[in-house]
């Protein structure tokens, strides 16, 4: 298992429950990026994670001391207009997002709010309303595409505290219209081509990290990438022992990862 690991030049970083909980970085997290660093291994913050635009996921991790580029978070939503992007040549929208992730879409080129939008897309809206879910629904039953940027159906917040997540939201349009969305977040193929091309390296170049197995660890299983599953975040002990989707190496902490890697310096 040990060999494959000689080829990795990159890690793809889940962030929320692998980097962060919360609004707070886990202490090793520090040592783990500056491992990295000293190593001249690249990296990229990989979230499924569509209540913030890249730019507010930025500020965030600048405020608990992790500087980052804006090139070096890529999010749901990044996979989602590049999607948009490679199957139609229009912009008309009806997006059920945060302010934040509406200007980023807006500063891609697209009308957010059309009243004869060519897709319905639903981001993690933490100001969803009774109207827009209504609106979207009525456009859905109309026949418009509905697209969402990611699955998972709970966030953690903090070790007693779930919001209900994209996947959720996405599951109520489903129950009023019958139609289902088409998921564009982790574990799906957008998310993987996009931070492939982002890092311009391949799939056996790059490790995986993070804490849930159905959209971290089910992804690197389907793509060829090798994976590390951390327990500071959604997955128990416990529940490695019934699941199917496995990974290649379980760590306590992120910062455990460096004891795998090789110095590219």
């Amino acid at each position: 298992m040990l060999q494959p690991l000689q080829n990795i030049k990159a890690l793809a970083i889940d962030l929320d429950g692998t980097t962060y909980l919360g609004n707070e970085a886990f202490p090793f997290t520090f040592n783990f990026v500056e491992g990295l660093q000293a190593y001249g291994i690249k990296y990229l913050f990989l979230t499924n994670n569509s209540s913030k635009s890249s730019e507010e996921h930025r500020q965030k991790l600048e405020r608990m001391g992790i500087s980052v580029t804006r090139d070096q978070i890529y999010t749901s939503q990044d996979a989602t207009i590049e999607y948009l992007r490679s199957v139609t040549t229009g912009s008309s929208l009806y997006l059920l997002a945060t302010p934040g992730v509406v200007r980023e879409f807006e500063e891609a080129g697209y009308e957010t709010d059309s009243s004869t939008p060519e897709f319905v897309v639903l981001a993690f809206d933490l100001s969803l309303t009774y109207e827009k879910l209504d609106r979207a629904c009525y456009f859905v039953r109309k026949g418009v595409p509905f697209i969402a940027t990611h699955e998972d159906v709970t966030w953690i917040e903090s070790e007693d505290h779930r919001y209900p997540d994209c996947g959720a939201l996405a599951a109520a349009i489903t129950t009023a219209t019958g139609r289902k969305p088409k998921f564009l977040g982790k574990p799906n193929p957008e998310m993987v081509q996009g931070f492939l091309k982002r890092l311009n390296l391949h799939p056996g170049e790059v490790a995986i990290i993070g804490d849930k197995l159905e959209t971290d660890i089910r992804m690197g299983q389907m793509n060829g990438i090798t994976t590390f599953l951390v327990l500071t975040g959604e997955t128990k002990p416990e529940d490695l022992s019934v699941s199917s989707i496995q990974p290649d190496f379980v760590l306590q902490r992120n910062v455990d990862v460096l004891n795998y890697l090789v110095p590219q310096k």
